[in-house]
């Protein structure tokens, strides 16, 4: 029993009643620096000193009653300074008889206490450090645990403050996601709950580390930071750059507009350009057009004539028009019959739709109320959509078919110029628009014709945008406010 004492890594010691030692082991003798045959027959009092017997002394009073006790604390030695001690206190006798003495063995757990309690204070101080970090950071352990997060993780989303003690599984964060509604957008609400909660625990722990972003249910854009440590354990940092998403969605619209106000300004100038000269031959193409049309007054050539005058006087009134865009001259605000202007589109353009063997059906709406505006600019805005749809049709296979509709809805009239042709890619139904963008062949367009379509009709007060028509092709759909 010595030979075992002497090779266990605690000190151990057999102290009687009368507090004298009667048993050390090489451990203990080593810690106390004295040689088995000089502490035999000493003290407590004389080894230890009287501080240290005054606090072991009551366990040791409950040893020699026969309990067994444990303890552990720090203690100050005289000798050793101060170290953290386990205790472990019992009787020591012939079983059923009173104890005349009592074993101690003791565990120096000093090393161990300190690099807790470093780990703690080292803890303490990240969550003080990650408390004052406005962005969110959490760190999860291999089985998908929280190991640690901040209240910025927590607040920026939505998570009660309990689900922040460590341990917390990842899998009722997004319990408590999903209970609230917030769904991701490759996640479907009426998938079962826990199906949802397995799948989203599977992406989480095998996401490539790096940096992405990901779109939040509500909207909000969170740039997400992962790092994995060597033992897979993940940390993860999340910032909120919603705002900055949006200030440089801002910034691009603000280049974007003006970008547009200068092509704008081109087309101005271009415009007024072309305007001035055209206007001095079509001065002469009116002039003849009324003779014209005087000399067939009662001949079989009248009604060709007047049209013909007709719709000289309509370009000339189109080239006033644009003479006045361009020179920013407040634009002319008559009452406009829109069944009657877009007939006059119509006109513009039937000749080379007939020729081109496409079927043209109209239907206007008969009881629309006028509206103030410019009827040769609705004209004009007719015939430039029934013109594009007959181009987007010259290259198609099938048999060419235009569907020109005018029709009230609630407050507003709808005109609708829908074609079986090609369409316009979802990516490109915006910029359509744009001065200059064309998506014709070199030398077939010039980009001009549909911005000068919303031109026309944003200067109504309306708009104008391009769906798919049902079946395959191109729908453009120009909305005008009606007056009360």
């Amino acid at each position: 029993m010595r030979g075992v004492l002497d090779a266990a890594p605690a000190r151990v010691c057999v102290i009687g009643r009368d507090r004298r030692y009667l048993y050390v082991n090489r451990e203990f003798c080593e810690f106390a620096g004295r040689g088995a045959a000089e502490i035999l027959g000493m003290t407590t009092l004389q080894l230890i000193g009287p501080d240290l017997v005054a606090k072991l002394d009551p366990i040791a009073e409950r040893a020699l009653a026969g309990e067994v006790v444990r303890s552990e604390g720090w203690v100050d030695y005289q000798r050793n300074g101060r170290r953290y001690i386990a205790y472990n206190f019992a009787p020591f006798g012939e079983p059923g008889r009173r104890a005349d003495a009592f074993i101690n063995s003791m565990r120096d757990l000093t090393d161990i206490k300190l690099r807790e309690e470093e780990a703690a204070a080292q803890r303490e101080q990240l969550q003080a450090i990650l408390g004052g970090i406005a962005d969110g950071v959490n760190v999860v352990s291999p089985d998908a645990r929280l190991v640690l997060c901040n209240r910025g993780f927590l607040q920026m989303y939505g998570f009660p403050d309990h689900l922040g003690a460590p341990g917390t599984p990842l899998a009722d964060f997004v319990r408590n996601r999903l209970r609230r509604g917030e769904f991701y957008a490759h996640e479907e609400s009426g998938r079962p709950v826990e199906e949802l909660v397995s799948r989203r625990i599977a992406e989480i722990m095998t996401a490539p580390v790096g940096r992405f972003e990901e779109m939040r249910p509500d909207g909000r854009c969170i740039e997400v930071r992962r790092e994995r440590l060597p033992d897979g354990t993940r940390v993860n940092t999340y910032i909120d750059i919603t705002a900055r998403r949006d200030a440089e969605r801002a910034r691009r619209a603000g280049r974007d507009a003006l970008r547009r106000n200068e092509r704008l300004s081109a087309i101005a100038s271009m415009l007024a350009g072309v305007a001035h000269e055209i206007n001095n031959p079509l001065a002469v193409v009116a002039a003849q057009s009324l003779l014209l049309a005087e000399e067939a007054e009662g001949t079989p050539f009248a009604e060709r004539a007047e049209k013909v005058r007709a719709a000289a006087e309509r370009c000339g009134r189109i080239v006033a028009s644009l003479l006045a865009s361009a020179r920013r001259k407040p634009a002319r605000r008559d009452p406009v019959d829109l069944v009657q202007a877009t007939e006059m589109g119509l006109d513009l353009t039937l000749e080379p739709v007939r020729a081109a063997g496409i079927a043209l059906e109209v239907d206007l709406a008969r009881d629309l109320p006028p509206l103030l505006g410019d009827s040769d600019q609705i004209a004009h805005l007719v015939g430039n959509l029934v013109g594009n749809a007959r181009a987007a049709l010259a290259a198609a296979q099938t048999a060419g078919r235009i569907v020109v509709s005018l029709q009230r809805d609630g407050s507003s009239a709808v005109l609708r110029v829908a074609d079986n042709g090609p369409g316009v890619p979802a990516a490109l139904r915006e910029r359509v628009f744009d001065p200059f963008f064309t998506t014709k062949p070199d030398g077939e367009g010039t980009g001009v014709g549909l911005a000068l379509c919303r031109t026309i009709a944003k200067a109504h007060g309306g708009s104008i945008v391009v769906e798919e028509t049902e079946g395959g092709g191109a729908t453009f759909v120009v909305r005008l406010p009606l007056p009360h």
